[in-house]
């Protein structure tokens, strides 16, 4: 027991002084040329004062309970002091301490030489003066000696020796004083610097004669001082006092004892109640063999009671009815058995533990010695610490469930039961207690298969017997709910349940939640759309934004896969990548990363082939990757998808020719809109150069191919490599492979940042979001869209009937929904032409940045279809007028006018450039075709009349975008301001999105090993999957749908 508050009896000596250390304030260094003056010394300490006797008699205070009464004796007569059951009383005769021994002062330093004179013509020069020595350091002093202690004489009844419990001593002699220290030498002077020399000329008729005279030599440093070389001591301890305890006995004899008793634990063992080698709640802890040590100097009380108990703690409570009695009178230095066994029980949990933890809770048994009778004071320093561990005998594992469940499936979770005691559980076990699991299902998501008639949200398996250190495997089967929401959070609780080993009421002690995503079931739409990638992990509401988006207010057909619920891309349906079956459409992917079936946690993409994604990207497919979360590994991923290069076996769109121009003119002569996601293969040959070896001239042949195809093809993305099958070295002859990648004109982008929460009750999903799933539409529709609806919207948008002409077969009509009656709104259609905007500025700026030799390899023509996009949405435009209302013109006017824009010169320099087209400007020369293509567009959609002014219109817009651009740092291209835009219609601050297709901007070259990397790293990252997989198959075989053991 800590006491609240220690009065003192001081009879201490005094401390000494320390030594008087009498320093000068002198200059650190002596004047020029004077010896350093030496330190002072110290002065010798003073030693510690005795300490005096304290003399005092103990009795019990008959009138305060609880009271020891303390009068003084001697120098103390007519003093008392009462200690209360939570004080102490010190009684410090302690002697008093030596002060410490002084320092000496440091020398000083010596003075510095004085300067030589410098040479003249008429002397040399002279030598410096040398340094004069350091001053001696000062002596230090010793330490003083200690003071004796005094002594402590009480005087006590025998009766009353239990009072001695409140007392503590100290009865020792003064330390002696540390030993100071000497004064550290002064340094020597520095020595004075000698002249400097001196030259001259004299001129003597046609003569001019040199001279000379030396400098002179630098003064020597001079000698430090001397440290003192006595040595000093500390002072002397001084001698200790003593304890004299005189008890009175009833016949008015008298003993003296040296100190007071001093009784000690030995030891003790700890069992627990039922002996099954577990301290668990609810049940008692004993302590038995107690052995106990007088370790003082005089005998415990003979007649007061010392009871024994166990401390309590926040889990331990004492069974204070049931003390053990300390045997008295011990002796000193004897030790005792005490007979008894004491008893505490381990307090049952008051609070719920969180989910999934396990009583693992470490305390500390402490045996209490107690004068009960009056006193009631606890004895210090009786018993250490013993620590136990208190738990449960039965332990639940962390239940083997999957993250994602699918309505329509029977699943079967398993978790594991362990008895980690000596002794069997459950109602035929050695303890007969019951032991079960229980599984709830507190929001009815889920159908049990095994649940009770009367409490259907519960399934409890019930455990006969486990034996001891053994462990029970459980199952449990359930369905989901056909009533429950797709794409919802379920959750079922296990709970581990033991009787209480004293009331054997059931209780729960230990408990685990199983959160699970409940997903609808995947099915491939006859005329798919959209496919959506998930995961357990992908938010739930931003899945129901989306559907929401594309099916309630685009109005087109939307697939769901689930990653979570096939562990791979492998489609149920062809039993293939399930992106296949979504070529040349929109793929939006969850960038989020999830737990993957017990092996970790994947980005979505880890599982992802990239080659065969990077040929659905190449052949149309548009790819988003919306809110990822870990940007540097999906480039990692992005740039391996750019160059495909598992099969070099040529198709019927491979050109074989016999140099690099020849199979660069046969590319030319290829559409870019029709570049197909096949992987084509085209090859030239290679005969040996001179001082060359085979393979170099490949190499060579490989960079110089790669260089022409990007002047030649800039928006398109080649790999040159090696043809080994073609090396032939004997012949002299060799072959370079041109595989084409993904082209830049590809869209295959990510989106950061979450979804945010709808407002409740509706699945709204940000303009921001929308955005990106609007943009990943595949170019052709984005066009056709447009057109379509140009002078067709008003406020609340465009009738899906007119949006979707042309392209019926994406329509999704609701099926409750009046004929013609749905709509696609106007923000959708402000979303669909900023994309085409980005779209459209950004591959003519990739083309017009790129800088060929003069003259230009490409002719006008040649240069319009190079551009797929731009010439995709304007051969796309109507042949007849749409357009009668500048007011239905908005959208025209907006993306017209950021065409033209960025399709004409930005700013003075562009300006003067484009003059100069015919040098190889491909801009200047694109500006008239584009403006022909762009007016010609006005001309066909608008009335007569409307024309004009659509126009002018367009054309202030294009002035408003070029003053834009200007004001932007960077390059003069619209993406910069187009986002600008875009963070303006979202109504965001910053808009952050990354393309994929812009990691690798140009065709490539790589030689043989750069190529064996390259295909290494693809089949690495092949085999990997196939292993996850494996183990996701393996996992899901077990728990969807499992076969009973009687049907197998």
């Amino acid at each position: 027991m800590d006491a609240r508050e220690v009065k003192v009896i001081d009879t201490s000596g005094r401390n000494g002084q320390p030594g008087p250390e009498a320093w000068t304030k002198k200059p650190a260094e002596a004047p020029y040329g004077q010896v350093g003056e030496s330190g002072g010394s110290a002065g010798a300490p003073t030693a510690g004062q005795p300490g005096s006797d304290i003399r005092i008699r103990l009795a019990y205070s008959n009138n305060e309970t609880g009271f020891v009464q303390v009068a003084g004796e001697g120098p103390h007569t007519g003093q008392l002091w009462k200690i209360a059951r939570d004080e102490k009383l010190r009684l410090n005769a302690k002697g008093g301490d030596g002060g410490a021994g002084g320092r000496g002062e440091d020398g000083q330093a010596g003075g510095r030489g004085r300067d030589g004179r410098d040479a003249t013509r008429h002397r040399n020069g002279e030598d410096g003066w040398n340094g004069a020595r350091g001053g001696d350091g000062g002596y230090g002093s010793n330490g003083a000696d200690g003071a004796p202690a005094g002594n402590v004489l009480i005087t006590v009844a025998e009766d009353d020796t239990d009072l001695l419990i409140p007392l503590e001593y100290d009865v020792r002699g003064g330390a002696g004083g540390v030993s100071g220290q000497h004064g550290e030498p002064g340094d020597g002077g520095v020595g004075g610097r000698g002249g400097s020399p001196h030259a001259w000329t004299e001129r003597h008729g046609d003569r001019v004669a040199a001279y000379t005279r030396p400098g002179g030599n630098n003064g020597t440093n001079g000698s430090p001082g001397t440290r003192p070389s006595t040595f000093l001591s500390g002072g002397k301890a001084g001698p200790q006092g003593s304890i004299q305890i005189k008890v009175v006995r009833g016949d008015l004899s008298e003993a003296t004892y040296p100190s007071p008793y001093s009784l000690q634990v030995v030891k003790f063992d700890i069992i627990d109640e039922n002996e099954d080698g577990i301290n668990e709640p609810g049940e008692h802890v004993y302590a038995h063999n107690i052995r106990v040590r007088n370790s003082g100097g005089m005998p415990s009380p003979e007649t007061r009671s010392i009871h024994l108990l166990i401390q309590g703690t926040q889990f331990l409570e004492p069974i204070t009815s049931e003390p053990v009695e300390l045997p008295r009178s011990i002796q000193p230095g004897q030790e005792v058995d005490v007979p008894g066994v004491l008893r505490a029980l381990i307090r049952n949990e008051w609070s719920e533990k969180p989910v999934g933890s396990v009583l693992n809770h470490f305390d500390n048994i402490q045996l209490l010695a107690i004068f009960h009778e009056r006193l009631n004071r606890p004895i210090p320093n009786f018993c250490g610490l013993t620590q136990i561990l208190i738990r449960y005998p039965i332990r639940l594992d962390p239940p083997t469930y999957l993250d994602c469940v699918a309505k329509g499936d029977r699943v079967r979770f398993k978790w594991v039961v362990h008895n980690d005691s000596k002794k069997s559980y459950g109602v035929e076990g050695l303890l007969k207690r019951v032991t079960a699991t229980k599984l709830s299902d507190p929001a009815r998501f889920f159908t049990l298969t095994h649940a009770a008639e009367d409490k259907p949200g519960e399934a409890t398996d019930e455990l006969p017997e486990i034996e001891p250190n053994s462990m029970i495997t459980i199952d449990q089967d359930f369905s989901v709910d056909e009533r429950t929401l797709e794409f919802s959070e379920g959750f079922l609780t296990l709970e581990l349940m033991l009787s209480d080993p004293v009331t054997g009421k059931l209780r729960s002690v230990q408990k685990h939640q199983m959160h699970m995503q409940i997903s609808g079931v995947y099915s491939l739409s006859p005329n798919p759309s959209y496919l959506l990638v998930v995961n357990s992990k992908t938010p739930n509401h931003a899945i129901h934004q989306i559907i929401a988006l594309i099916r309630h207010r685009l109005h087109t057909y939307l697939d769901i896969f689930n990653l979570s619920l096939t562990g791979s891309y492998d489609s149920p349906v062809t039993n293939e990548n399930v992106l296949k079956s979504y070529a040349g459409r929109s793929v939006i992917i969850f960038g989020n990363n999830f737990p993957y079936f017990n092996q970790g946690s994947k980005d979505p993409w880890s599982l992802l082939d990239p080659w065969h994604t990077g040929l659905l990207v190449k052949g149309g497919t548009s790819v988003l990757f919306a809110a990822v979360s870990n940007l540097e590994g999906l480039k990692t991923w992005a740039k391996d998808a750019t160059f495909p290069a598992h099969d070099f076996t040529a198709g019927a769109q491979s050109f074989n020719d016999e140099n690099v121009g020849k199979l660069v003119t046969q590319l030319r002569k290829t559409d870019s809109k029709a570049v197909s996601s096949n992987m084509v293969v085209h090859r030239f040959a290679v005969k040996k150069g001179l001082f060359r070896s085979v393979q170099s001239t490949v190499d060579s042949a490989a960079d110089s191919a790669a260089k022409k195809l990007n002047k030649n093809l800039p928006l398109r993305r080649f790999i040159a490599v090696s043809d080994t099958e073609a090396l032939k070295v004997a012949e002299k002859t060799g072959g370079v492979i041109v595989c084409e990648g993904v082209p830049k004109t590809s869209k295959m982008i990510a989106s950061i940042g979450f979804f945010p929460q709808s407002i409740l009750g509706t699945n709204n999903i940000s303009d921001y979001d929308m955005y990106f799933v609007i943009s990943c539409l595949p170019f052709a529709v984005k066009a056709r869209m447009f057109w379509n609806m140009i002078g067709k919207s008003d406020a609340s948008g465009v009738a899906c009937s007119t949006l979707y002409t042309g392209i019926e077969t994406l329509y999704h009509a609701p099926p409750d929904e009046a004929s013609g009656q749905s709509k696609v709104d106007d923000k959708i259609l402000q979303a669909l032409c900023i994309s085409l905007q980005l779209d459209i500025s950004s591959e003519l700026y990739r083309f017009s940045a790129t800088r060929p030799r003069f003259p230009d390899p490409l002719n006008l023509s040649e240069k319009i279809s190079q551009l797929p996009l731009f010439s995709q949405f304007f051969d796309t435009a109507p042949k007849t007028a749409q357009v009668d209302d500048i007011g239905k013109a908005q959208l025209l006017v907006s993306t017209l006018g950021s065409i033209h824009a960025i399709s004409n010169p930005i700013g003075f320099w562009q300006t003067i450039k484009g003059a100069f087209a015919f040098l190889g400007n491909r801009k200047g020369q694109l500006t008239p075709a584009a403006n022909e293509r762009i007016f010609a567009a006005i001309a066909s959609t608008c009335s007569a009349n409307m024309a004009t002014t659509v126009k002018a219109h367009m054309l202030q817009r294009s002035n408003q975008v070029k003053l834009g651009i200007q004001g932007i740092q960077g390059p003069k291209n619209f993406t910069a301001f187009g986002t600008r835009e875009l963070a303006a219609f979202a109504n965001v601050q910053v808009i952050s999105m990354f393309d994929l297709t812009e990691l690798k901007p140009f065709s490539i070259a790589l030689n043989s090993s750069a190529l064996q990397s390259h295909q290494q790293g693809y089949h690495d990252h092949r085999h990997g999957t196939t292993m996850l997989k494996g183990e996701a198959d393996k996992l899901i075989n077990e728990m969807v749908n499992p076969a009973n053991s009687e049907d197998e």
